[in-house]
């Protein structure tokens, strides 16, 4: 078998746009992508939708993989003949233990590139308006890390603060918050000023960025009231107290009316602003939901938790069938992928009929020049199956006969209105699981304890594997309200909740948006 390859690539920091053109490459056509943490949720979503997605995270005292299992992960799927790609937050190499990895690679026999990323040390600071180095002010940066190392059985900060002290340029710790009061006490116990400017930014980059400023006598304590917690840049030195963000300072009277006019105008535009709705569900509805529910002014979480795994075995003979039934746009994706892994003509479909749960799935197909023949008006399973049957019924007595009336090609966990109603009917028809959904473990695990406004359910499958979640940790979410995509939905709900909870009227994207605008804008009047 060939050998594969790793791309030891940096995902940059906080916003997914700094990601490079190169890594977004690499990403695009990888079999399998191990992450972590600190990754924007949305890149390992630019894969592929067959591509393998590992979470392997590390936060301060909660690891979901060790480093040796990882090299060891990154050797097995490499050695399978598979391209990786290892997306590490920021630069691999800025204490990524990247480097650990390469040589491990390089050991087993295992070609690696590594692929540069925007590394947070230089762009949070940047973003909060902080050059780390400015004509005058800083000559020079010292980047270090706040982690502690164990040392004699006890966690240890592994810091000269002797030299790091006389330095007289910018001082940059990243993953320090742990440790900051050991950091700023160690500090000015080496002689350092202690109103030596300080500015942390926490979540930077990204919309829910946060930036403070103060000296380094107060910088915990101030940190601790205004509850600065991890992830965040701390800067340390003359330039923290700059902050190089166009502004508008003095303002006349006018120009704050227009202003609050403008605000209002927006809130009418962004019925959803200031708003935190949790999207679950697979990557593909995660990422179509989070993009619709952001322009009504909504912050979106992604707490999806389930991967498409697809299928293995080969697909069924489609010459025989007159109907492909397409209960998602995840299994129009991962048929075509197949197609394509197969080398099958898209011309072997000449003749056959299409159809579709609803315009979601439709318009994947309408990408590639294919029309569904049939959509029923309500979109779900038990209405496509009765209207399908109904049809073929109607052909049958014209006198049209096929070996296989219908291929029916969805998720394996999909619903069983489906292929019971079929079997009542006396309807042949080939039940193929083109994929299944599986649940990434660790990341429910860090999920389920999020409590944003609104939780959004895809599936009834969601709402199980949320319910089950929740359940296994001894949690409960006293504070978010549900939401699901339709009747199915609603009633596997109902089995895990007595709060009330708000049903789309239609299984869309498009229904769940207004859904939630409609409520919030009763809520608030």
């Amino acid at each position: 078998m060939k050998t594969g390859k790793v791309y030891l690539t940096g995902g940059g920091c906080g916003d997914p746009g700094l990601l490079t053109l190169k890594a977004l490459e690499v990403l695009r056509g990888c079999d399998v992508v191990i992450y972590d943490s600190l990754v924007s949720e949305e890149l390992p979503e630019r894969t592929r939708p067959d591509c393998e997605k590992i979470y392997v995270g590390k936060r301060y005292g909660s690891h979901a993989m060790k480093q040796s299992e990882i090299n060891a992960l990154l050797i097995k799927k490499a050695g399978e003949g598979k391209t990786v790609v290892r997306l590490k937050g920021g630069d691999p190499y800025v204490f990524g233990r990247g480097g650990e990895e390469f040589l491990a690679l390089r050991k087993a026999g295992i070609c690696c590139e590594e692929i540069p990323g925007i590394t947070s040390a230089i762009a949070v600071p940047a973003a909060a308006g902080i050059p780390v180095t400015h004509r005058g002010l800083s000559a020079g940066v010292t980047v270090v890390t706040g982690t502690a190392a164990e040392k004699d059985g006890q966690d240890r900060l592994q810091m000269d603060f002797e030299t790091l002290a006389r330095l007289a340029g910018t001082l940059v710790i990243l993953m320090g918050m742990h440790h900051l009061q050991e950091i700023a006490a160690g500090l000015m116990g080496a002689g350092k000023d202690p109103d030596t400017p300080c500015a942390v930014i926490m979540e930077g980059t990204t919309d829910r960025q946060r930036c403070m400023r103060t000296v380094l006598s107060q910088v915990h304590k101030e940190s601790a009231e205004r509850g600065f917690t991890s992830p965040a840049v701390i800067v340390i030195g003359a330039v923290a107290e700059l902050e190089l963000i166009s502004q508008t300072d003095g303002e006349s009277e006018w120009q704050q009316i227009l202003k609050r006019k403008d605000e209002q105008a927006d809130k009418l535009i962004k019925p959803l602003d200031g708003i935190t709705v949790g999207a679950t569900g697979t990557p593909h509805f995660v990422q179509k939901l989070s993009t619709a529910l952001a322009e009504k002014g909504a912050d979106v979480c992604d707490m999806g938790f389930m991967e498409i795994r697809p299928s293995e075995s080969p697909l069924p003979d489609l010459e025989a069938c007159g109907w492909l039934v397409f209960t998602s746009p995840n299994g129009v994706r991962v048929f075509l992928d197949r197609m394509k892994q197969e080398r099958k003509d898209l011309r072997i479909l000449y003749g056959k009929r299409i159809a579709v749960i609803g315009p979601g799935t439709a318009a994947v197909l309408e990408e590639i020049g294919i029309y569904a023949d049939y959509m029923p008006k309500i979109y779900d399973g038990a209405h496509l199956a009765e209207g399908l049957a109904e049809k073929i019924l109607a052909e049958q007595r014209d006198g049209h006969k096929d070996k296989t009336p219908a291929v029916f090609l969805r998720a394996a966990q999909g619903s069983a209105s489906l292929p019971l109603i079929f079997k009542e009917k006396g309807i042949s028809f080939v039940d193929y699981p083109i994929y299944e959904l599986e649940i990434q473990e660790e990341k429910r695990i860090s999920l389920i304890t999020k409590e944003p406004d609104y939780i959004v359910f895809g599936s009834a499958m969601g709402v199980r594997a949320y319910f089950e979640g929740m359940e296994q940790a001894g949690l409960v979410n006293t504070r978010s309200r549900y939401v699901c995509i339709g009747k199915l939905c609603g009633e596997e709900l109902k089995k895990h909740t007595e709060s009330h909870f708000l049903t789309a009227q239609e299984s869309s994207v498009d229904s769940i948006v207004e859904c939630l605008c409609e409520y919030n804008a009763t809520a608030e009047t």
